[in-house]
Order: C-alpha cells, then structure tokens, then sequence
C-alpha cells in the first residue's frame, strides 16, 4: 500500500491505496458537468484527475456517525475487515479481465486513512470518454442492434459464469460501448456462483431481472441467448474423444 494525500472540496485528505498505476503523492481532484451527471444517477461521488484523465468515485459511509449500525457496518466490517467497496470493486475488476472480458482499466482503490472520514472508500478508473453508456445506446438504437447488444451481454454472462462467477447487478448501465462496438464493464461487483449445477442456473436467471433490462422480452431473449450458449457448449465438449 502506499499513502497518498487527495484535494477536494478544498481539503486535504489522506488515503492508503492498492493498485497504484499512478505513484503519485498527491492527487488533485475536480468535479465537472460529466461528474455531477453521474452523482444524479446513483449514490456515490465522482470526481475527474485531470492529468491521468482518471474517473474517481468517493463511497459515502451509509449510516449516521456513532451509530451501533455505522461502528458494525462501516467502521468494523468495511474498515477493518477489508470490506471496503473498492477493494471488492477492485477484486472483481481483475476477475473479469482473468475471464476474458473487457473491463475498464483501474488504476488505484484507496482506503481513507482517518476512520472518521464519512468517504472511506476511493476507487480511481480510466475515463473512457469516447464510449457510449449502455443503456443509453440501448434506448437511442433500433431492434436489430438492441438483439445484438443482448447476444453480446450473453457471451459476456457465459463467459463469465464459465469462471465460475456471476454480476450481482447487472443492468446496462454498468456497461460502456466502445467506439468499436465492444462492451466495456464498469461497474466489476460479481460474486461466485453456488457449487451445484442447478443453484448455478438458478442463480444466474435470477440475475436477470426484466426492471433492469427494459422489461420481460428483452430479459426472456437474454435468458434465451444465454440457454443456447450452455447447450452449444456442452455439445462441444460431447463431441471431444
């Protein structure tokens, strides 16, 4: 780990980061209209470094200060146990990369050295600026390249299931379009799948729920897709000697 100091909002704040492409001692932080468009869409806090052309998101502490729930939940088991949500960010990042998949590049997660500090968690991502949100292609395309989308996504499921995990929130906005068409995940949470077979196929079509994927057919296609790459696959390995 190494200890590097970040500016924002006027201040100085110190964080112990892993995976650390940077090396810098100091990080200068900048919100822009792209940051606080982020910020409107979910819970946390971007921020942009300007000379690394880098994607910063601070998660907030969820419960009040010296509350039983926040000493359990975001003192003890975020903090001292190491369940702070950019190591897990940054764990699944590598996972997907090892399955195969494209993955924004991640270049530090960070823990604020100060446990009072309400922004524990630091996670520093490449801006991809040149790619399309996925959901936002999704709602702007026609039929034919939504279909195609999807059959994507279920490569990148199948592929991923292969290594034995699945996303524990998968929606498209956790996804990027690259200018040349490839998806790009972002948002890397996945857990392990179940041992057992059946468990395993439960777990990933509860995985896809239709709120998420612009409802019942895009999901049933989803499903579907996804179906025929399992039996494709396991009528490869039944055709080897």
């Amino acid at each position: 780990m190494t200890l590097t100091s970040l500016h924002f909002n006027g201040r100085k704040h110190y964080y112990l980061l892993v995976n650390d492409d940077l090396k810098l001692p100091t990080w200068t932080l900048a919100q822009t209209s792209q940051t606080r468009r982020f910020e409107q869409q979910g819970s946390s806090l971007f921020w942009h470094h300007d000379s690394s052309n880098s994607l910063c998101k601070l998660v907030a502490d969820k419960y009040p200060r010296w509350s039983l729930r926040w000493l359990c939940r975001d003192l003890l088991s975020k903090r001292l146990v190491g369940h702070i949500d950019a190591f897990r960010e940054w764990r699944s990042n590598r996972l997907i990369r090892q399955a195969g998949l494209n993955v924004v590049p991640c270049k530090a997660a960070g823990l604020a050295l100060n446990p009072l500090n309400p922004l524990g968690s630091f996670l520093a991502v490449q801006y991809l600026q040149d790619h399309q949100a996925g959901d936002a292609y999704f709602q702007r395309a026609d039929e034919a390249s939504r279909l195609a989308l999807l059959r994507q996504l279920a490569r990148d499921i199948f592929q991923l299931a292969r290594q034995g995990y699945y996303h524990r929130d998968l929606h498209l906005g956790n996804l990027m379009q690259a200018p040349s068409g490839a998806l790009v995940w972002i948002d890397t949470h996945v857990r392990r799948l179940p041992l057992l077979q059946s468990q395993r196929r439960q777990t990933l079509i509860a995985s896809l729920e239709p709120g998420k994927l612009f409802g019942q057919g895009y999901r049933d296609y989803l499903l579907a897709q996804l179906e025929r790459l399992v039996i494709s696959h396991r009528a490869a390995l039944n055709k080897k000697p």
